[in-house]
């Protein structure tokens, strides 16, 4: 294989010869031939319903819609483990890794691809953590100056006209921004400060722009001949809350809308709850290729023509750790100062603590084996915690 790399202006490209993206063998159940994830950064549950997104809501219609898909918190850490790590959010390696339990040598999707089809990143922002093993690659330079969404766009479309890869990642966000300039709005006379509904807000305007871009999206795949061959999953990282931004205690920054298309995609489908774990599984089995070997969410079988036989039913397992988290972070905040008082609370919370398999353990989830584990034991933490809080 050839490679081709160019760096210029904080942005790096990679480029690699064509590779056959292959078709389904004659006779066989018709499997997508390509597969888009396409992500608008802090993209609203409720923004279907509440905004004018003319392209998602076609693509629900014409496929199956999930109202609420919920990811790990929308932690950035910024010290400590996951640093040495990463250099994105947790949300973003367990879209693409198919689970929350992240190991540090961890596998994505676009490494099932790898190297014999192509595969391509888009992203507006540094996310070389996970950006291994893409073939074609568009990133540009930190969280605090990204590309803007038309320049991602416009990589986007280029890999998908020149290579047509077999998988494809891309990534906007200024919707994401929009939310966080809401909250961070300090002048009361500005209608759209902490309120992301408001009349022409930030948020708004960029949700509407990026929909522009599934537009366009759309568009290129017909014109190209792709789109009855494309699966499309079209989604968000983490949820925004409705002041903005993604405070992790926030339960609507967990959650965002889930549209899934093409073929082998049930038309007209309406759910209410997904993971974003579930997104990787479900592209694996319809695209017939190994995920991830510790991939544990599930296919979503409602959303198949043909399911496979034995998905085990929708559990909210990833809703409950996020509860579990949240409210363990807040007993341990009310518990310190009492500790400080008390020599015997002081050490029962620190045992306590060192149990406590929080976000800043995220890193080491993978040694339970099984979320089901992670969560009875962090379960039994929240129990401990709260009986050292004593009655109210």
């Amino acid at each position: 294989m050839k490679w081709t790399v160019v760096r210029s202006l904080g942005f790096l490209f990679l480029a690699a010869v064509l590779l056959s993206a292959g078709a389904a063998p004659s006779g066989a159940a018709r499997r997508p031939e390509h597969a888009v994830i396409f992500i608008i950064d802090g993209l609203s549950y409720k923004a279907p319903a509440r905004l004018e997104l003319r392209n998602l809501r076609a693509l629900m219609a014409e496929g199956t819609y999930y109202e609420k898909s919920y990811n790990i918190l929308p932690a950035d850490p910024r010290s400590g483990e996951w640093t040495r790590h990463h250099t994105c959010s947790i949300p973003n390696p367990a879209i693409l890794a198919g689970t929350v339990l992240l190991r540090p040598d961890q596998h994505y999707v676009q490494q099932c691809f790898f190297p014999d089809r192509t595969t391509a990143h888009a992203a507006n922002v540094a996310y070389a953590s996970i950006n291994s093993r893409f073939h074609l690659t568009f990133l540009h330079g930190p969280e605090e100056s990204p590309a803007n969404d038309g320049k991602t766009m416009y990589w986007g479309l280029e890999f998908l006209r020149r290579a047509r890869p077999v998988f494809m990642k891309v990534h906007l966000q200024h919707t994401g921004n929009a939310g966080a300039a809401s909250r961070n709005e300090s002048s009361p006379s500005i209608p759209w400060r902490r309120n992301i509904w408001a009349e022409n807000s930030p948020y708004r305007r960029a949700a509407a722009q990026a929909d522009q871009h599934l537009g366009r999206l759309l568009d290129e795949l017909k014109a190209l001949g792709l789109k009855d061959k494309t699966l499309l999953f079209v989604t968000a990282d983490h949820g925004q809350a409705d002041a903005g931004w993604h405070p992790y205690d926030d339960e609507d920054a967990w959650v965002m809308p889930l549209a899934v298309a093409g073929p082998g995609i049930r038309a007209g489908q309406r759910f209410e709850y997904a993971e974003q774990i579930d997104i990787v599984p479900t592209l694996c089995h319809l695209m017939g290729v190994k995920p991830p070997k510790n991939a544990d969410g599930r296919v979503l079988a409602e959303a198949l023509v043909s399911p496979p036989g034995g998905v085990p039913p929708q559990r909210k397992r990833i809703k409950e750790l996020n509860a579990l988290i949240r409210d363990a972070d807040v007993l341990i905040a009310k518990l310190r100062p009492e500790a400080e008082k008390s020599p015997a609370l002081k050490d029962k919370l620190a045992k306590a603590e060192r149990e406590y398999y929080g976000l800043e353990h995220v890193l080491q989830w993978h040694r339970f084996g099984t979320m089901d584990r992670l969560l009875a034991h962090n379960r039994r933490v929240l129990e401990k915690l709260a009986s050292l809080l004593g009655p109210p």
